[in-house]
C-alpha cells in the first residue's frame, strides 16, 4: 500500500497509480496465460515425437515443483513456480477440451472461487479475536512491531531471514494456494489454452480483431481498476477492506488489461513493427525461467542483508530505476547467451532433469 511509506503525493504516488493501472497483477496474468499455452505446445510436441506424454509432463512439472520449493524457502517467499507446477498438472487433463469450454470455465474459475473466498474471509473478521484484527491493522503500519521485525529480518543475514521467509512461504503454499491462487492460475491457464487453440497468440487473427479486443478490454478493465482505487481511498486504505474486498476490482480488471498487452504485442508482430525489439524480447522470453530466478538472485542481493541491504531504503520512484536497469541487463544477457547456447542455464537444467538426460546446450554454427 502507498500509505505505508506515505507515498500519497508527488512522483511516488504517480508511480504507484500508473503501475497499479498497467502492471500490478497484469503481467502475472500474462505469464499464466502463456504457461497454459506452453503446456499445450509441450504435450503436442512430445506426442508428435512419440514420447510418453504424461510421463514427460509429470517429470517436467515435478522438477518445476522442486525448483519452486527451493526458490520459496531459500530465496524469496513470493515464488509462483510451485503454484504453476501443480496447476500445470491439473490443466494438462483438460488440454483437449474445446476452446469455448476452456474460455468459459477458465473465467469462472479465475474469478468466482477466489472472489468468494476473499469475501468469506472478510465476513468472518467480525468473529476474529481482537488481537488478530489488531495484527491485520498493524501489518501496514511502518512503526509497528510486526513491520519492524520484518525489516530487521531482511536487513540481517540469510539465517536471520529464514524464519520469516519459511513462515510466509508455508502460509502461502498451504492456505493461499489451495483456497485462492490455484484457482486463479488454473483459470488463466485454461484461457491461455483456449487462446492458443484459436490462434490468438500467434498473431494469426486480423488487425481488426486485435484492435477490437484491445478497445473492449480497455473499456472494461480500466474502469474496474478505477473503481477499486476510488474504493481504497473511500475506505481510507483500511488493510482488511483493501485486501479482501476492494482488491477484487483490480483482480478482475487486471485480466482484461493483460489482454490489452497481449493483443498489442500481437498487433506489433502482425504489422512487422519494432523488429529489433521483438527479437530482444523473444530472447528474453526464451529464457523466462532463468530471468525469473535471476531477478530473485539480483534483487535479494540488492535489498537483503547478505548483499547491499537496501531493504526499505529507496523511494518508490527510485525502484523504477532499479527495475529498468535489471530489464536492460537481462535483455542484453539473454541475447548474448542465446547467441552461444540453445537454452538458458536454468532452462537447460530443467530440460535435462525432465528427460533424465543431459541435453546438448552449445549452439552449433
Amino acid at each position: 500500500l502507498p500509505t505505508v511509506y506515505n507515498d500519497m503525493a508527488g512522483p511516488d504516488w504517480w508511480t504507484w497509480l500508473v503501475l497499479h493501472y498497467i502492471a500490478d497483477t497484469k503481467f502475472m496474468s500474462i505469464f499464466s496465460i502463456l504457461f497454459g499455452a506452453g503446456v499445450c505446445i509441450f504435450m503436442e510436441r512430445a506426442n508428435s515425437k512419440g514420447h510418453s506424454v504424461w510421463k514427460l509432463q509429470t517429470s517436467r512439472m515435478g522438477w518445476l515443483f522442486v525448483i519452486g520449493i527451493l526458490h520459496a524457502y531459500l530465496l524469496w517467499f513470493g515464488d509462483i513456480l510451485v503454484t504453476y507446477a501443480i496447476s500445470g498438472m491439473l490443466i494438462a487433463t483438460v488440454r483437449n477440451w474445446k476452446p469455448a469450454v476452456l474460455f468459459i470455465l477458465g473465467f469462472a474459475l479465475m474469478f468466482i472461487i477466489p472472489i468468494v473466498f476473499k469475501l468469506f474471509i472478510f465476513w468472518t473478521m467480525q468473529f476474529w479475536p481482537e488481537k488478530d484484527v489488531l495484527a491485520m491493522q498493524q501489518s501496514v503500519i511502518l512503526d509497528s512491531p510486526e513491520v519492524q521485525l520484518e525489516i530487521a529480518a531482511y536487513t540481517g543475514s540469510w539465517l536471520d531471514q529464514l524464519p520469516h521467509r519459511v513462515s510466509i512461504a508455508f502460509m502461502l503454499q498451504f492456505i493461499i494456494l489451495p483456497l485462492y491462487l490455484l484457482w486463479h492460475c488454473v483459470g488463466l491457464m485454461m484461457v491461455g489454452m483456449a487462446a492458443y487453440k484459436l490462434n490468438i497468440l500467434s498473431a494469426s487473427k486480423s488487425v481488426r480483431f486485435y484492435i477490437v479486443i484491445i478497445a473492449l478490454s480497455a473499456l472494461i478493465g480500466f474502469p474496474l481498476i478505477a473503481i477499486g482505487v476510488w474504493q481504497k481511498q473511500l475506505h481510507d486504505w483500511d488493510p482488511a477492506t483493501v485486501q479482501f474486498l476492494v482488491s477484487n476490482w483490480n483482480s478482475v480488471g487486471g485480466v482484461f488489461i493483460a489482454f490489452v498487452w497481449i493483443c498489442l504485442v500481437m498487433l506489433v508482430c502482425k504489422l512487422g513493427m519494432l523488429t529489433y525489439a521483438r527479437k530482444a524480447l523473444a530472447a528474453t522470453g526464451q529464457m523466462a525461467l532463468t530471468n525469473y530466478l535471476g531477478q530473485t538472485i539480483i534483487c535479494t542481493f540488492i535489498f537483503y542483508g547478505h548483499g547491499l541491504g537496501l531493504f526499505g531504503q529507496l523511494e518508490r520512484v527510485e525502484l523504477l530505476y532499479v527495475a529498468v536497469a535489471i530489464w536492460v541487463f537481462q535483455i542484453i544477457f539473454s541475447m548474448f547467451w542465446l547467441s552461444k547456447f540453445r537454452f538458458g542455464p536454468f532452462e537447460w537444467l530443467w530440460r535435462s532433469a525432465t528427460y533424465l538426460k543431459w541435453q546438448p546446450i552449445v549452439r552449433k554454427n
